[in-house]
Formats: structure tokens, sequence, C-alpha cells
């Protein structure tokens, strides 16, 4: 088994996956003719989107140790395979447009994003494990709270749906 394990390779991942999470809610936007369900996305996007950018931010702050790499890399094949393992994640681009042209109406796409958020806490959850300094869990522990904000978003947004009501709620 590869095992990996600093805060940069997580942070490494976590761009990737709010990269693709980001290609995904600009899709979902595009293709929802629902005004409503399309702001909704359209906030999500912009949101995976300010994710990168924190992540990036924090990727570059965190101290030295946590960038040293466990083991001698000098091919970056770590590297690769983070990038690999990143996209094999539910959310990838070409897995979301793929569903993407499968989805017949608003509560499918909705769904879908709820089921993308909920592979991505469960991911998340387990490169945590991964980590062996607590200040790259803490960090780690904010990701996972914003992909769960997401499901609270989308989940009153599928309530909202089916009492005939908005999908745009605060």
């Amino acid at each position: 088994m590869f095992v990996f394990g600093t805060a940069d390779d997580v942070f490494g991942m976590a761009i990737r996956i709010e990269e693709n999470g980001f290609a995904f809610y600009n899709g979902a936007a595009k293709k929802t003719q629902q005004t409503s369900v399309r702001k909704l996305f359209e906030e999500l996007a912009n949101m995976e989107q300010g994710h990168v950018n924190a992540f990036k931010s924090l990727r570059a702050t965190m101290p030295a140790t946590f960038l040293d790499p466990p083991v001698w890399d000098p091919e970056g094949l770590a590297e690769s395979y983070l990038q690999a393992t990143a996209d094999t994640h539910i959310f990838t681009v070409e897995a979301a447009q793929d569903r993407l042209q499968g989805i017949d109406n608003v509560d499918q796409a909705i769904d879908m994003a709820i089921q993308f958020e909920k592979d991505s806490v469960a991911f998340f959850l387990g490169m945590k494990e991964l980590l062996s300094q607590q200040d790259g869990k803490d960090e780690i522990d904010k990701l996972i709270g914003a992909e769960m904000e997401h499901i609270r978003m989308l989940s009153r947004a599928r309530w909202a749906l089916s009492r005939g009501g908005s999908a745009h709620v605060e």
C-alpha cells in the first residue's frame, strides 16, 4: 500500500476536488432551467472556487514540516498518485459531465449534488486520518465543515422545492 500523509498532500487533493466540484456545479447551473436552482448551483460553484483559493493560500502558508514528503520521490510519483486519486473521486469533470447528461429533472440534479458532497466528506474524513499533526487535521476539519454546509444548503433546497417553494434558501 502506498502511504502518504503530509498536510500538503491532502491540500493538493482538496484543491483538485474543489476544482472538479466547481466544474460540476457550473455545468449543472448551465443545464438547469429553474432560476432558483440555477442560482443555487452558481452560488455553490462560486463557493467551490473560493475553497480552491483558500486551500491554495493555506497550502502556501503551512509550516515547512508539513511540506516534507514522507518518502523520497525524485520523479514526482507521489504527486501523480495524488492527482489520480483526486480525479477518481466522484467529483471529476468527466464524471460530472457524464452524469449531468443523465439528469432529467431538478430533483435528480440536487440529489446527485448531495451525494457528491457526501462522498467528499467521506473522502476528506479518510484523508484526515493519514495526517499525524493536529494542525493539518484542524484545517481538514474546516474543509469538511464547508462540504457539510453544502449538503445542508442542497437539502434545504430540495425540501423547499418539494413544498412548491424556491430552491434558493439562505
